[in-house]
């Protein structure tokens, strides 16, 4: 069964990652670029995971993990310490507080996946295999890095507001979905692709 797409706000929100190697490293940079106050938690953390910490965003616990405790009132959780050890019981302590968690390279672990994604301003596109087969998903997504316009990153913006100033007329709900496409339409015009 596939996992049900989701988008989260985690600016500002405390994520734990457990590990600081290279996937670990990987994953706090994912959570440090939405905002996520990122703890990591590692006993010997690598010199690519110092240099993320010292760009900020990021704090090191230079130990172990040392069970519940160490994630309890965090947003997510991420572990990707190297030992199965580890990780099974980062697993099950998370699901235990029901926080979201996720394990490198162990899908059966996971409550979510980090999907690959595409990035235009505010605009993010997803794409999952369910953990079945994240290089799948990697190659989606760079097909689709190459088609997607650097202009949709502005359209957010623009059409944000107009969107507010539609339905604070009070016009029904039909009749903004038919501006709002206009507009759409029209962005879409104009860059060549209708």
């Amino acid at each position: 069964m596939p996992y049900f797409p989701l988008f989260v706000n985690i600016e500002g929100r405390r994520c734990v990652v457990v590990g600081g190697g290279a996937v670990a490293v990987r994953k706090a940079a994912a959570l440090l670029e939405y905002g996520a106050k990122v703890e990591v938690i590692a006993p010997s953390p690598s010199s690519g995971m110092e240099a993320l910490v010292q760009g900020g965003g990021a704090g090191i616990v230079r130990r172990a993990y040392g069970g519940g405790g160490d994630i309890r009132g965090a947003a997510m959780v991420v572990s990707a310490s190297g030992d199965a050890a580890v990780d099974a019981a980062v697993a099950r302590d998370s699901n235990e507080l029901g926080i979201p968690v996720n394990v490198a390279d162990a899908p059966a672990l996971c409550s979510f996946y980090f999907p690959a994604v595409v990035r235009r301003g505010e605009i993010s596109v997803g794409v999952s295999t369910s953990g079945s087969c994240p290089r799948l998903a990697g190659r989606i997504r760079a097909w689709m890095e190459s088609r997607l316009p650097e202009w949709l990153a502005g359209l957010p913006a623009r059409l944000g507001p107009e969107r507010a100033r539609l339905i604070a007329s009070g016009l029904p709900e039909d009749e903004i979905v038919r501006l709002l496409d206009i507009k759409i339409d029209a962005a879409f015009d104009e860059a060549g692709l209708l």
